[in-house]
């Protein structure tokens, strides 16, 4: 008979204090040194008055406190800025030419976003809706470039900047 001599428990033992200690100077250095990233594209909106109420049933819906109201009238705007783009095989999708439309329909062509600018900033005057524009790109426009038209339009002074679907969206 073989006997077999008594296995001695393993005397690996983990210091758990200095992982302690240096888990918490790891916590503390990314804590202190976090910066989150500003707000990227902040956006006005209006939520309803606390005055209007929800009504739950049809009998509490006032029928002349609704009135019939286009929704499109507030967008209504005497002035589109079309922004067109080389169109081909090597586009890289950047502006190649801008023009200002007004309602008499003949577009004006201005050279460069600094001269869009000087150009609406003289023309808001002589508009009937001077806090409302409308940008046109091209299909393959990038959303970069249509952004800048839209900042230069905000900076000349128009509050209300929508979009209008491109011509060549179906090609």
């Amino acid at each position: 008979m073989i006997r077999r001599r008594a296995e001695t428990p393993s005397k690996v033992t983990l210091p758990i204090t200095p992982m302690l200690d240096m888990t918490f100077q790891l916590l503390f250095f990314f804590i202190v040194n976090f910066r989150p990233a500003d707000l990227e594209g902040q956006m006005d909106l209006a939520l309803p008055s606390e005055n209007i109420t929800q009504a739950h049933k049809e009998k509490d819906v006032s029928k002349e406190a609704s009135p019939e109201k286009d929704p499109l009238m507030d967008l209504k705007s005497d002035l589109t800025v079309r922004v067109s783009t080389q169109l081909g095989e090597n586009a890289q999708g950047g502006i190649s030419a801008i023009s200002v439309q007004g309602l008499e329909g003949k577009p004006e062509p201005v050279a460069d976003l600094a001269g869009l600018r000087k150009y609406l900033e003289a023309k808001r005057a002589t508009l009937s809706n001077q806090e409302a524009i409308k940008v046109q790109g091209d299909s393959k426009l990038r959303m970069k470039y249509v952004f800048r038209v839209m900042d230069v339009c905000r900076q000349a002074g128009f509050a209300n900047v929508s979009f209008v679907p491109p011509d060549d969206l179906g090609r």
